[in-house]
């Protein structure tokens, strides 16, 4: 259908191969208070593969419907009868919904493109406009709207993970000061104490204050080992990633009564260093949430090694867990266990997926590029 103010549709543009289906499939309102123009959007839009949700014809009705149908993006008109006009109701929409709009209008003046500028729209499409322009525009508008909210995310994300990083390492130094000073501590005040006392009691035999000496000093080599060992085990330096995910495996089957399985392959090189410490803090992390959420009966861990790539998997069969909702309380900084795990999977160049569904369990894989101990950081 074709109308005065635009050139008639050539259908060639109808089935446009440059569109993906996900744009494909994006909702747009309409707001245009000329029904003939209105609807001859309408049916452009569909020719383009996009779904027009409905037609606004005054600004408040503009707002109202973006409010009741979330549409990814607003085709709006300037000039609207009412008391106002289309740039009042699409800065409306940016303040409160944070959805796209492109501005549809006959005028090119200056002070009406300035007053538009400052709603921040993601196009400004003159009257009359072909096919192509408006499948163009829409394409750019919906994804400069979706790059620019994964960088409002990855900004949300990154400021939560920092807000937990600080809040994590005051933990563990009041956790270490705490070990020290009741444990080490006291230890070293009884040897001192003991060693004041053999002082007193010369030329009496020493023998047994001096085993005593020998047991607490055993015991405080142990403290030293065990604080060395929580804050990095020695056997993911010595022996590698395998040993080490080994370890901290059976560490939390014993504390907390699952069942464990685990399979690697081996090979004759270490993984690069970067990558055995990413690999042993997702699964650390993981383990660490299974033991405390999951109620979980059965854990299996494997690493292997596919067509160049490292891929770390953790499963469990426990209650599993709604991933959004985990996902939105991490932005908000109360849960930042996932994000904490995707950011070691960025530095390493890899990919953390997450696949949980409630009374099913979950499964935490990573995969990154197989890099040996020889080969240096991309």
């Amino acid at each position: 259908m074709s109308h005065p103010l635009y050139p008639e549709v050539r259908p060639v543009y109808s089935a446009n191969p440059a569109l993906s289906p996900q744009l494909k499939q994006q909702r747009i309102l309409v707001v245009e208070d000329e029904a003939l123009v209105a609807r001859d959007i309408g049916f452009q839009l569909k020719s383009l593969g996009y779904e027009s949700v409905g037609v606004a014809a005054s600004a408040a009705q503009a707002v109202q419907m973006v409010q009741d149908l979330a549409p990814d993006l607003v085709l709006m008109d300037i000039g609207l009868g009412g008391p106002e006009d289309g740039i009042s109701a699409a800065d409306t929409i940016r303040v409160r919904y944070r959805v796209p709009v492109v501005f549809l209008t006959a005028s090119s003046a200056e002070e009406v493109v300035a007053r538009a500028k400052l709603t921040e729209p993601f196009g400004y499409l003159l009257k009359p406009f072909s096919e192509r322009e408006l499948s163009t525009t829409l394409a750019m508008a919906l994804y400069k709207h979706r790059t620019d909210t994964r960088l409002i995310n990855t900004t949300r994300q990154l400021k939560a993970l920092s807000r937990r990083v600080l809040e994590v390492q005051e933990q563990e130094r009041r956790r270490v000061a705490i070990e020290l000073h009741d444990e080490l501590g006291q230890s070293l005040t009884a040897i001192k104490i003991n060693l004041q006392l053999g002082a007193r009691l010369k030329g009496q035999p020493l023998m047994d204050l001096n085993q005593e000496n020998i047991r607490i000093v055993e015991d405080a080599l142990q403290q030293v080992r065990r604080l060395a060992t929580t804050l990095r085990p020695s056997m993911l330096d010595d022996l590698g990633l395998a040993a080490a995910l080994q370890w901290v495996l059976e560490q939390s089957a014993s504390r907390s009564g699952f069942m464990v399985k685990f399979h690697h392959v081996r090979s004759p090189t270490r993984l690069a260093s970067d990558i055995e410490t990413a690999c042993f803090r997702i699964a650390q992390e993981a383990l660490t949430n299974i033991a405390r959420h999951a109620q979980a009966h059965q854990v299996d861990i494997s690493l292997e090694h596919v067509n160049g790539q490292l891929v770390l998997c953790i499963t469990d069969d426990g209650c599993g867990f709604n991933l959004e909702e985990m996902q939105a309380r991490a932005l908000t900084g109360t849960s930042t266990g996932i994000l904490g795990m995707q950011e070691r999977a960025t530095l390493i160049g890899g990919q953390l997926t997450i696949q949980s569904t409630p009374g099913a369990g979950s499964v935490v894989q990573l995969t990154c590029p197989w890099r040996n101990h020889e080969e240096s950081s991309p």
